[in-house]
């Protein structure tokens, strides 16, 4: 770390220590079962009320019991609910006043001091806590900035923050002091993202990974490293392939004549461009690489044998009997337990296909609360299946 006139810059990831390298060329299996990776399933049907209905679940964290679920373009809120799906509180409300906010793009967990922050508009943080009380807005203070994404940890405020006009040496990641504000340090220059500085992103990929585990992981669209969040920001897993993403490629996003990447270009395209449903525990690790069902894949990889394998998909024997492509098992977080996976009743396809399943008697007869998942519609609220580690 280098220090400039009042904050610390880490303009070079130190490539000299251990890390994973992953080989995303080798050959692929089709797939591999969860049960492979998991012991069981629990279903969490989420009740469901007008003063509570989730019209887009954007972000999922769970703590102490209770369910946090993030509906940053519909609700605008950040819903409570306990393991059993009820019901509990909303984090704040839309206003104008103390602790009311116009949007929430991210929240993150203080979960040593029982703390919740939300990042509101013109890098608006405010926090609150646990219960829902609110205690003071900071403001990240960096200007020409926009910030889209944050993470609390070792004391710590991180954000990911974009400018119009930044260069290859400019800053991606911010630490800030969550008393104040004030940044920092500043680390990972845009070079390390091939230059994009787009705000653009796919669910699921929400740059902070891990999110409650220690240390948090981070990765962003085109990023060929997923690093470590803390004092230094360090490679913990460096991707290699032929098909990553490079600054030639990311200009032929562009339709001709265009200011802005078309997101068309980059589904259609075969160039690995991010990295989503990360999954930790201290065996393995699970993420995919890629949205378009065409051309996604799924690592695993063996931590103590830095075994890795690679499979166009996971089967989901823990909910269906057979095997078939595109049976959930796409998860939005994962914490030392186990992995959180969502049935999105917003979704006509997804909810038609589950609804047909039930009907056709091809889902495991052991799977918990039948009974509820046959009355689901698409004015309920999503299913949350949490996936116990082995």
């Amino acid at each position: 770390m280098s220090c400039s006139t009042k904050q610390a810059e880490q303009s070079d990831l130190p490539l000299n220590g251990d890390r994973y390298i992953i080989d995303l060329d080798v050959e692929r299996d089709t797939s591999i079962p969860l049960s492979s990776l998991f012991k069981n399933v629990r279903t969490i049907v989420l009740e469901t009320g007008d003063s509570y209905l989730i019209g887009s679940l954007d972000d999922l964290q769970v703590f102490d019991g209770y369910i946090y679920i993030l509906d940053s373009r519909k609700a605008k809120s950040l819903f409570v609910f306990d393991m059993e799906g009820r019901f509990i509180r909303k984090i704040g409300r839309v206003g104008n006043g103390p602790g009311e906010y116009s949007e929430i793009k991210d929240f993150t967990l203080d979960t040593k001091n029982g703390f919740i922050f939300l990042l509101g508009a013109v890098n608006r943080v405010l926090k609150y806590q646990l219960d829902g009380t609110y205690v003071y807005t900071i403001s990240i203070q960096e200007p020409n900035t926009i910030s889209n994404f944050i993470q609390f940890y070792d004391g710590k405020l991180y954000s990911y923050s974009f400018g119009k006009n930044q260069s290859l040496n400019d800053y991606m990641l911010l630490e800030t002091d969550p008393e104040d504000g004030k940044v920092l340090s500043r680390s990972l220059p845009v070079k390390y993202n091939k230059g994009w500085t787009e705000p653009f992103f796919y669910g699921h990929s929400r740059f902070f990974m891990s999110r409650t585990n220690n240390p948090p992981r981070y990765n962003q669209m085109f990023m060929d490293y997923i690093v470590s969040i803390g004092k230094e920001i360090t490679p913990y897993i460096e991707l290699k392939s032929k098909y990553l993403t490079t600054e030639k490629n990311i200009e032929d996003f562009r339709s001709d004549g265009a200011i802005r990447v078309n997101s068309g270009n980059i589904l259609n395209s075969k160039r690995i461009f991010n990295v989503n449903c990360f999954v930790e525990n201290d065996n393995f690790i699970n993420f995919r690489c890629g949205i378009n069902p065409a051309s996604s894949f799924a690592v695993i990889l063996n931590k103590k044998t830095e075994e890795v394998k690679l499979v166009n998909y996971l089967s989901n024997d823990l909910i269906y009997k057979q095997d078939r492509k595109g049976g959930l098992g796409r998860f939005v977080f994962a914490d030392e337990k186990g992995a959180y996976d969502i049935l999105d009743t917003q979704s006509f396809t997804t909810i038609s296909n589950f609804k047909t399943a039930l009907m056709n008697d091809e889902i495991v007869p052991d799977l918990d609360k039948i009974d509820q998942l046959k009355q689901l519609d698409a004015e309920s609220n999503p299913v949350i299946f949490f996936y116990a580690f082995k």
